[in-house]
This record gives C-alpha cells, structure tokens and sequence, in this order.
C-alpha cells in the first residue's frame, strides 16, 4: 500500500488550478440554482381537488416546499465556496508576490544591521 506524502513543507496553491475549480464551482452553482428555481416553479395545484387529493396535495407541497429551501442553500453554498476558493488564491497569490519582493528588497537598504 502506498503512503500518503508527507506535509513536512506546508502547502503549495497552484493558483491556476484553483481558479479553475473555483469557475467550475460557480458555474454549477449557477447551473443548481436555476434548476432549483424550475422546481420553485411548478406547482402542486395542478394536480386539481377533487376533495380526494387534498390531504396528498397539502403535504407533498409542505415537503416540497422545505427540501425546495434546503436545495437553494445547497446552491449558495455551492457558489460560495467557489467564491471562497477564488477569493483565497487572490490573497495567497498576493501574499506571496509581496513576500518575494520583500526578500529581493533584503540586500538593497544598506543601512539595515542585521542581528
């Protein structure tokens, strides 16, 4: 069996890559959401009452109803982790440019004493 790498060294964002999944997440969310809204849109009633369906009616559109809620936060979820998977290789990439250029700036102030 193989083993697992190990995580001596931290870890390293390959920003392309996650800017990818982060578009791909978004995409679908998008895709959830207008799915979820097509549900949203179809109504039990259509079935007509014809006094028989009545109790059938009102409880699959109570059902309906709450896994109709729970499916749209799943698709705000689905966005916003796209969106947090986004945002965070914008601030990491940022971080790392401002310390790569920190360490090239290391040998230019001659007037620093290093202790």
């Amino acid at each position: 069996m193989a083993s697992l790498p190990s995580m001596e060294r931290g870890f390293d964002m390959t920003h392309g890559t996650l800017r990818a999944a982060a578009t791909h997440l978004g995409v679908h969310g998008e895709e959830y959401a207008s799915a979820v809204r097509r549900l949203l849109d179809n109504d039990p009633r259509s079935w007509g009452d014809d006094g028989l369906m009545g109790p059938f009616v009102s409880a699959y559109a109570e059902c309906k109803n709450v896994a109709l809620a729970t499916y749209t936060h799943m698709g705000d979820v689905i966005t916003g982790t796209g969106d947090g998977l986004s945002a965070a290789s914008v601030r990491v990439s940022a971080i790392e440019d401002d310390t790569a250029g920190g360490v090239l700036r290391l040998g230019e102030d001659t007037g620093t004493a290093w202790t």
